[in-house]
């Protein structure tokens, strides 16, 4: 019997070696590690956003492929600068005729998460068509890409309204920030080994095939986004708003005087409406003043939008405690402000080498524009009219984004390319002093 005791005592105590126990595992993990809120791990909320970084991490892919590659494809399809500077325009206008309608149909929807998921999948869908069109065309397959990508802006408008609603909901505006933080963050790794890889892919098999396997391998991994933004749980509309379908001249006053009264969020659309005129001015001539002028190979696209990604990737983090410990605006005015410089470096590069240091800078302070303009949108659109506010704003920025790109084709065929790039640097410097002088101060704490 005695031996039977001293042979259990020694198996318990090979086994609490072999096997820790919970408290010796979590005695064992580093100091971070161990102060994490492991009692909320299973929580509705946190598994929403698990679901909101897993969606955002499986979409960096396509977004990697889709903002870096698709106009360097239309470049090696033949696209000449005028169809250059449409494939930026034409889904700005889109958006600016089917934004505010898209809101009108979503705040009309108790259940919004079906029409989103319906919406992203066509939005998706676009690329693989993309993909297909040298196996479908002979002639016009430039023109075919921009028309497909125009087309892809209805859903992704949609969409766009659609997910912001949702993220408002789904998650606490106490951990909005972080959230919103860490899926850039998510989306700019993502997007950066995308393209990396991407870029060494396309230099090593023959065009078109190459960028035809890059779209279809991004719309295939763009469904498992999609699929882990289904699992997102968030409360249903709880009074949608409904509305008669009115164009009359009255209704029309009644909601222009309405939004006009929101003074914050006026002045806040109208300055970035001032800014984004600079921002989208040049965004059809990088492409060009990189393949035609510069000379870049797919590997040298991939390689700048690599350094671009990266170090939005790490500024992420750093605007995100700025943001906490300063405030949105003066993250807001010290990003635009670095932004100016970014077309002008570009346009007195005479050679590819200092395009790198051009991406650092424009990386940086691109990572704290996009996280204070998302920032302070949501904290000026209303809630209750959150879709119809965040339409509102997006539909100036897509003015401006439809307009600037042909103005900037314009001014690069009329005058040269490297004029244009510099005087959208001027244009961004007066969207600084807008946001210096419209944009809403912080509310007081």
């Amino acid at each position: 019997m005695g031996s039977k005791l001293q042979w259990g005592r020694l198996w318990a105590d090979l086994r609490s070696i072999a096997l820790p126990t919970r408290a010796q595992w979590r005695a064992m993990l580093p100091r971070a590690v161990r102060q994490l809120p492991w009692r909320h791990l299973y929580t509705i909320e946190d598994r929403n956003v698990w679901h909101l970084y897993m969606d955002i991490a499986w979409f960096g892919v396509l977004n990697g492929v889709a903002t870096t590659f698709t106009s360097v494809f239309a470049v090696r399809l033949g696209a000449s600068d005028t169809l250059m500077g449409w494939l930026s325009a034409l889904p700005a206008l889109i958006n600016v005729l089917w934004l505010i309608p898209s809101a009108w149909i979503i705040e009309r929807q108790r259940r919004r998460m079906p029409i989103l998921l319906l919406n992203g999948f066509l939005h998706r869908l676009g690329y693989l068509l993309v993909a297909l069109v040298p196996w479908i065309l002979l002639r016009y397959r430039a023109e075919a890409v921009v028309a497909l990508i125009a087309l892809t802006a209805f859903p992704s408008a949609m969409a766009g309204i659609a997910f912001t609603s949702l993220l408002a909901d789904a998650v606490p505006a106490a951990r909005r920030a972080r959230v919103v933080s860490v899926r850039n963050t998510l989306l700019a790794a993502v997007s950066t080994f995308t393209v990396l890889v991407g870029g060494k892919l396309l230099d090593l098999i023959a065009f078109p095939v190459n960028y035809q396997l890059l779209f279809i391998v991004a719309f295939l991994t763009s469904l498992v986004s999609l699929h882990q933004l289904g699992r997102v749980r968030a409360p249903e509309a709880i009074a949608p708003v409904v509305r008669e379908w009115s164009w009359s001249w009255q209704s029309l006053t009644q909601s222009l005087r309405r939004v006009w009264n929101r003074k914050d969020f006026v002045r806040f659309a109208l300055s970035s409406f001032v800014f984004n005129w600079g921002l989208y001015m040049p965004s059809a001539l990088y492409s060009i003043y990189r393949v035609k002028y510069l000379h870049a190979s797919d590997t040298w696209i991939g390689l700048l939008t690599t350094v671009y990604n990266l170090t939005t990737m790490l500024a992420y983090v750093r605007w995100g405690r700025f943001t906490a410990k300063r405030g949105d605006r003066p993250a807001l005015l010290i990003s635009s402000l670095g932004l100016v410089f970014y077309p002008t470096l570009t346009g007195l590069s005479p050679r590819l080498e200092p395009l790198l240091a051009v991406s650092l800078l424009g990386g940086f302070f691109g990572a704290g524009l996009n996280l204070a303009l998302f920032n302070v949108m949501l904290r000026v659109c209303p809630e209750e009219r959150r879709p119809s506010y965040v339409a509102i704003y997006n539909t100036l920025v897509n003015i401006a984004a439809f307009s600037a790109p042909l103005v900037g084709t314009f001014l690069s065929d009329r005058l040269d390319i490297r004029v244009a790039l510099i005087l959208s640097g001027a244009v961004r410097l007066l969207g600084v002093a807008a946001f210096y002088w419209l944009s809403p101060r912080e509310p007081a704490s």
